[in-house]
């Protein structure tokens, strides 16, 4: 075999290379190099040179370039003509190598061939035995299952038969219960008979599509209801003679032929339906006269009473039988099957009134005590699959569903909103009765209406568990709506004494009516109330609250102490509005004394009154409506805090009005007093010549004022306020404080 040719490796970079060499340089803008790259685009090419190169240009440097190009491949290949040529005499015998190189391969894959076609064969052969077995194992199940059939339906019918034969005999005893009851005896063969039923059901369950099966089909029913007859008469019979192992037996059959209905369906006729009926007659013969009517619902609790105890001591075997998981009884729910269903139906026929929502508080009595009946059943469960299905049964549910409580929380909600929407809307404030319940002690009837809705709320009479969210909405409604009826008057209140004289006609009809004749002494009792409410809502009324949740999670607890905090609090900032409202009025009316400044300025400039020695009568009067309110007994039931808060801010606004006034009133008596300085300025002149000058007209006014705001200081002082910690004040002597 010849030498192996080595091709000479072709390099298309060389010549570009050398044409650019070739070339010289005479563009410069020509780039031969960027041909070579991965990414050229000739028409990006084109349109970047053709902004500074005409295309003529840019067309006879391309064609150059390419004839020097096609001069260049010409060289490379003639320089390799040579080795080309030579090339088929280099490649002699490869034919033969790969004929020689092909033989062994083609003899494997015929060996490779013939051994997949062995083994094909040998898996097809196992494949059709594995079916051929898979085929007899089918049928000899079918066989089994004909033969198990026969064999038990066989087995179901004897023991028919011997069952048969002891029912006709009487005094005949098998030999394993020669200590046994006849009753206790029979239900041991209904047992044995019912495991046999349950084996044949569930040979049939898996014949069902054979003709065998099929035609066994008559003779297997008739098995199954002549057992349900049986079990029925034994169960029954045993619930009323008291014979808890035939009870057990028999019920252990119910549970092996999967028939739990027929067993409770027993049960509540034999046992619930009489226990029921014999505690209904009881209550009857308790309460004499009209009340025994099958109509009265007054003795329901005690009707709840008496039947819960007599399940408990009558029925409590049973349902501890079926309690225990060992026996397999688990499938029977004679709590809400059979007891309560019973009870629901009776009571409903016997006492159709004790679910009436009629009168509420007896209505809550009766579901109080139907639901304590309902827990006392729920405790006899004995683990949550007992509960889950006492709670899912429709017995459950239509106890509960006769309890309409939706329409019980209607007529509270109107009872306790009207109520107070009653006492909201009275044309005046009424001051509290004598004789209503007053525990806190409140002054006004709007108030006391507040707190006993929000009392009546949670009261033990009206209180229904799950209607708490409801109830507790509807007291944050009745605070609510009481914040927005004390906003709204206030509102009224001020914009109708802020109002002009000519339309105080108009502003009387907007406003509100208890807003519109309230008095001051009225407003303290307003805010004194309502103090007294936020304080019972914070303390007594959240502790109540919570003691009624106690059932509930820690966030919703947490939600709803936030939530009446809350409203607390709006009533609160709607309390400080009533102080505002209060203080405003103050104001007004204190300021009215301040007129009498403009009559002191006219009396010093229009007499020749001297010097002034001592304080204007008028400053004793400034805050005597103040001093008037805070003496009366509304005043006195407000916290020290509102008292002072009250005091504080009126005589602020007192002093403001104050320091306006003074202020005016000085500069205008400046302005006049210079304009008859240069009037009179030769005269002046001539009698400071003679002798001293003369106090001037706004000297002595200025005197009288400082002498004023002395006084004024000692008023404010007996209010329990320092002078100078109003900013009023000390503005208003600055004004008229002496130079010295």
């Amino acid at each position: 075999m010849t030498a192996e040719v080595q091709p000479v490796p072709f390099n298309p970079t060389k010549i570009v290379a050398s044409t650019s060499e070739g070339r010289g340089s005479e563009s410069q803008w020509f780039d031969s190099e960027r041909f070579l790259d991965p990414a050229f685009n000739a028409e990006q090419y084109v349109a970047d040179l053709r902004r500074y190169v005409p295309l003529e240009t840019l067309s006879s440097e391309l064609d150059a370039y390419l004839s020097v190009l096609k001069n260049r491949l010409l060289e490379v290949i003639n320089e390799h003509y040579a080795d080309f040529v030579s090339l088929s005499s280099r490649l002699v015998n490869v034919d033969s190598d790969v004929q020689r190189m092909q033989r062994p391969l083609m003899e494997i894959k015929e060996k490779l061939l013939a051994v997949r076609n062995n083994v094909s064969g040998a898996l097809q052969s196992l494949q059709d035995g594995l079916k051929r077995r898979q085929d007899i194992a089918a049928v000899r199940a079918l066989l089994e299952v004909m033969q198990d059939t026969a064999h038990v339906m066989a087995k179901v019918e004897k023991l028919l038969s011997e069952i048969s034969s002891l029912e006709k005999g009487g005094k005949q005893q098998r030999p394993d219960s020669a200590s046994s009851s006849p009753l206790e005896s029979r239900v041991r063969v209904f047992e044995r008979l019912a495991s046999e039923v349950a084996r044949l059901n569930f040979y049939a369950a898996r014949g069902k599509d054979l003709p065998f099966v099929q035609q066994l089909e008559p003779r297997m029913r008739a098995g199954a209801a002549k057992l349900q007859q049986l079990l029925s008469e034994g169960l029954a019979q045993a619930l009323q003679e008291g014979n808890a192992p035939a009870r057990l037996h028999c019920l252990q059959a119910f549970a092996a032929i999967g028939d739990a209905s027929d067993a409770e369906e027993i049960f509540r006729s034999t046992v619930a339906g009489p226990l029921v009926s014999r505690c209904i007659s009881a209550s009857r013969d308790k309460s004499p006269g009209p009340s025994a009517s099958s109509s009265s619902s007054s003795n329901y609790p005690q009707v709840m009473q008496a039947l819960a105890d007599a399940i408990e001591g009558e029925v409590g075997g049973i349902i501890n039988d079926t309690n225990k998981s060992h026996v397999g009884l688990h499938i029977f729910d004679f709590l809400g099957n059979a007891v309560l269903a019973e009870a629901d139906a009776q009571l409903a026929s016997a006492m159709p009134g004790a679910f009436s929502v009629g009168v509420p508080e007896r209505f809550v009595g009766n579901y109080i005590a139907s639901q304590s009946f309902v827990g006392r059943l729920e405790a006899m469960c004995g683990d949550a699959r007992a509960l889950g299905a006492f709670r899912g049964s429709a017995a459950y549910q239509s106890w509960q569903g006769r309890w309409k409580l939706s329409v019980y929380y209607g007529l509270c909600f109107q009872n306790v909103a009207s109520a107070l929407e009653n006492s909201l809307s009275a044309a005046e404030l009424s001051a509290a009765a004598a004789n209503d319940a007053n525990p806190l002690g409140l002054s006004l009837q709007p108030f006391i209406a507040l707190h006993r809705g929000m009392q009546r709320c949670l009261a033990k009479e009206v209180w229904v568990q799950p209607l708490a969210g409801s109830f507790l909405r509807l007291a944050l409604q009745l605070l609510a709506r009481f914040q927005t009826w004390l906003l709204d008057g206030l509102a009224a209140r001020s914009a109708a004494l802020s109002a002009p004289a000519a339309e105080s006609g108009n502003a009387d009809k907007a406003v509100s009516a208890w807003a519109a004749g309230a008095k001051a002494e009225q407003l303290c009792s307003v805010r004194a109330d309502a103090e007294k409410i936020i304080d019972w809502l914070n303390s007594d009324y959240t502790q109540h609250t919570e003691r009624l949740l106690a059932f509930t999670s820690q966030e919703a607890l947490a939600s709803v102490q936030e939530a009446l905090h809350g409203a607390g609090f709006a009533l609160s900032e709607a309390a400080d509005h009533v102080i505002s409202s209060l203080v405003a009025e103050l104001v007004q009316q204190c300021s009215q004394v301040l007129r009498q400044l403009q009559g002191i300025m006219v009396t010093y400039r229009m007499t020749s009154k001297p010097k002034p020695t001592k304080a204007s009568h008028y400053v004793n009067g400034i805050l005597k409506d103040l001093n008037t309110l805070l003496a009366t007994d509304a005043a006195g039931s407000l916290s020290s805090d509102a008292r002072r808060t009250i005091a504080q801010e009126v005589v602020a606004g007192v002093t403001k009005q104050y320091v306006t006034q003074v202020r005016d009133q000085l500069q205008a008596m400046r302005t006049a007093e210079l304009s008859l300085q240069k009037v009179r300025k030769g005269r002046a002149a001539e009698a400071s010549a003679d002798g001293a000058k003369p106090l001037s007209a706004v000297d002595k006014v200025n005197a009288q004022l400082h002498l004023d705001a002395q006084e004024y200081a000692m008023h404010i002082s007996k209010l329990g306020i320092e002078p100078k910690e109003v900013p009023a004040y000390l503005e208003l002597w600055d004004l008229v404080a002496p130079a010295e």
